[in-house]
């Protein structure tokens, strides 16, 4: 897979950039009624073909802050990128806010009312006077065609303290903004605004159980503003994610700017590192069992689940999603509220021979939760036996969110790992927010899992 990504040319020559921002409208948005979904594909788009996203602005269904807004984005960005307001309803004020903010009064464009006529002639219907609106443009303005609904778009190039700013107003709906930007604003807009040949590449690395103070701490100097390429650092549910970024004329130039960045992160972090790109925990798991020919299974104990979900998903994802044989490299996976309840269940195996193994259930009730680890690797093994697994991870603990609201000290998580007939336990006292508690326990385990593949098979490192 390729890990370097580069986006659109977004200097001219080496200082200026084309910056941008993007005014969301609707008070479905400035209520928390509705997610602003429509932002975060356009800053995606815009970086895709060039841009820089210096801001998000949401605002209400309010003409002064509409015309506030724009005003406020017209003295710090080239481009101004709305969404919303552009129905026929007294609460769409987008055009009559670009209007205003710009002086350039609402004029009738024929063209745009003769297409929204003929929509609702082909839905056998007549234009009600209210959707007239919709055919009323900035003067100045070019309409951005909307083939599929009755809101046309607005393109207005203007002049701000003598600097060039184009607006583009899009519909609020998500099919139809998609449309437009995809058919008119990327193709014929933006390159109008983008002048130069280089462009940005970015390359991610992804590392995990350290953490985000610590990584810095082995990596001075690596943060600091104004180094080429710069690098950023990000945490998200006990994942650190490493951005290395800078711009160049093509990747063999950025491989060369960065290598010196990687070589010192790699020789810093060593194993922490396990992927990079948009790869997670689960899916370098996926990976590595696919290279040397495993399936695994996962036993999880407590008020979650989460290696189950992540690593059927993450098979899912691979571009080689079996084994030989056309087998699954993940068995399958099996949760529990009560490690007793694991007991019992995996006692009734057909093989009685296996079950003996195991300690009878009143045996495991009466020890929980003081029961040691080595006792999980016989679940391991016995879960291992059942799905013909090469290798079971047996997660012992996590606790339910109440537990996690209410706690005063880490909680103390068991984990078992039987691979290939050897075996690995842990015990961590692992703490934290709610939101992360449980994936960190889950990534703990998956990262065991990890390792015992790399100790068997060095050469994938």
């Amino acid at each position: 897979m390729r890990f370097w990504r580069a986006v659109g040319s977004t200097r001219q020559g080496n200082s200026m950039e084309l910056r941008a921002e993007i005014i969301a409208v609707g008070d479905e948005l400035v209520s928390g009624q509705r997610l602003d979904t429509n932002s975060q594909w356009l800053s995606r788009a815009l970086a895709d073909a060039g841009g820089r996203v210096v801001r998000h602005t949401t605002v209400g269904d309010d003409l002064q802050a509409n015309i506030d807004a724009l005003r406020s984005a017209a003295a710090r960005v080239d481009l101004i990128v709305c969404t919303g307001g552009l129905g026929p309803t007294q609460d769409d004020l987008t055009r009559e806010a670009i209007a205003a903010a710009f002086d350039a009064p609402l004029e009738l464009h024929q063209p745009s009312l003769e297409h929204i006529q003929s929509l609702f002639a082909r839905r056998g219907r007549s234009m009600p006077p209210r959707n007239r609106l919709q055919a009323m443009l900035p003067r100045g303005s070019l309409p951005i065609d909307n083939p599929h609904g009755s809101a046309p778009g607005i393109d207005l190039s203007t002049t701000v303290d003598g600097r060039s700013v184009r607006i583009v107003a899009l519909p609020g709906v998500p099919a139809e903004m998609r449309e437009m930007w995809s058919c008119t604003v990327g193709p014929k807009i933006l390159p109008q605004l983008l002048s130069s040949n280089l462009r940005q590449f970015f390359h991610v690395v992804k590392v995990f159980g350290i953490g985000e103070s610590d990584v810095e701490a082995r990596l001075p100097g690596l943060f600091e503003r104004g180094r080429d390429p710069t690098v950023g650092i990000t945490v998200s549910r006990a994942t650190i994610t490493l951005r290395i970024a800078s711009w160049a004329r093509d990747e063999t130039e950025f491989r060369q700017k960065a290598a010196a960045t990687l070589q010192q992160i790699h020789q810093a972090l060593g194993d922490l590192v396990f992927g990079c790109g948009e790869m997670e925990l689960e899916d370098r798991v996926a990976a590595d069992l696919v290279r040397v020919g495993w399936r695994m299974v996962a036993l999880e104990i407590g008020a979650s689940s989460w290696v189950g979900d992540w690593l059927q998903a993450a098979t899912g994802r691979l571009e080689v999603p079996t084994l030989e044989g056309g087998r699954s490299p993940f068995a399958g996976s099996l949760a529990f509220a009560r490690r007793a309840d694991a007991v019992s269940w995996l006692r009734t195996d057909r093989d009685e021979a296996d079950s003996a193994v195991l300690p009878t259930p009143s045996a495991t009730a009466a020890a929980e939760p003081q029961t040691q680890v080595s006792e999980l690797v016989e679940l391991a093994e016995l879960a291992a036996k059942r799905f013909a697994a090469d290798v079971a991870l047996v997660i012992d603990g996590y606790p339910s969110e109440r537990e996690m609201v209410a706690a005063t000290s880490p909680f103390p998580v068991r984990y078992a790992l039987w691979v290939g007939g050897g075996q690995v336990v842990d015990q961590r006292q692992l703490g934290g927010h709610p939101d992360v508690l449980g994936p960190r326990i889950a990534k703990v385990g998956l990262d065991l899992v990890r390792r015992a593949i790399t100790d068997r098979h060095p050469t994938m490192v």
